[in-house]
């Protein structure tokens, strides 16, 4: 269940934008592959796991028709809490782990169906890889600080069913750094990301830093 704080600046305009609000709510459901656990020479603890997941983004967030009807249409459509649209998610993880210190792999492709203003963003691939350590305090709170890259590519939009939008789609590599707190069956955590490189929307729109953070419980 995500919620949006987003910024727009327009260069040499003096424009900008803000939005905040609920976006698209996903569901995932996982099914565990494989998980092995062996002792490697030096009586050291060796696990590794896959997890395959399905999933489908419903149209919670908020989409104004007006971003798009206002623009030409080379303009880039990225500047919405949501999508209007009903997506579904193919995902997946791998990890493996020596003892505390760890690998995490993950592989996700997102289909985007049109929406009812028969616009239709483009599919995308993303890949995550993280190397994580975890410091056990007094068996009862786990910390584990993380660092890696993700890296996203997503095909061009599509309007009215065949036209494509000639500024968006593109590539970006990002780095990514952050921490996971574990206290029983709570867990939070959050990670900064910093774009290394980009080409978005033919060179239009241009990624700032982004701050991700979030809540679970285990039931």
């Amino acid at each position: 269940v995500p919620y949006n704080f987003n910024t727009r600046k327009i260069p040499g305009s003096g424009e900008s934008g803000y939005k905040d609000g609920l976006g698209d709510v996903a569901v995932m459901g996982y099914y565990k592959v494989f998980e092995q656990v062996t002792s490697p020479p030096g009586n050291k603890l060796l696990i590794h796991s896959l997890w395959a997941g399905l999933g489908v983004k419903t149209p919670t967030g908020k989409y104004d028709n007006s971003e798009r009807a206002n623009a030409s249409q080379d303009s880039p459509n990225n500047f919405q809490l949501g999508t209007a649209s009903t997506d579904f998610m193919l995902n997946l993880a791998y990890d493996i782990r020596l003892m505390d210190l760890g690998l995490n792999a993950n592989v996700s492709y997102k289909v985007n169906t049109e929406n009812k203003y028969e616009y239709r963003y483009g599919n995308k691939l993303t890949a995550n890889l993280l190397a994580y350590y975890k410091f056990n305090i007094k068996n009862r709170v786990r910390i584990a600080p993380n660092a890696g890259a993700l890296y996203e590519t997503q095909t061009k939009d599509v309007v009215y069913g065949r036209y494509d939008v000639a500024q968006s789609g593109g590539n970006s590599l990002t780095a990514i750094g952050g921490l996971e707190v574990n206290i029983g069956r709570l867990s939070f955590g959050g990670n900064y990301q910093t774009p290394l490189s980009q080409d978005l929307a033919g060179g239009r729109a241009k990624a700032g830093d982004r701050f991700m953070t979030h809540v679970s419980f285990a039931f």
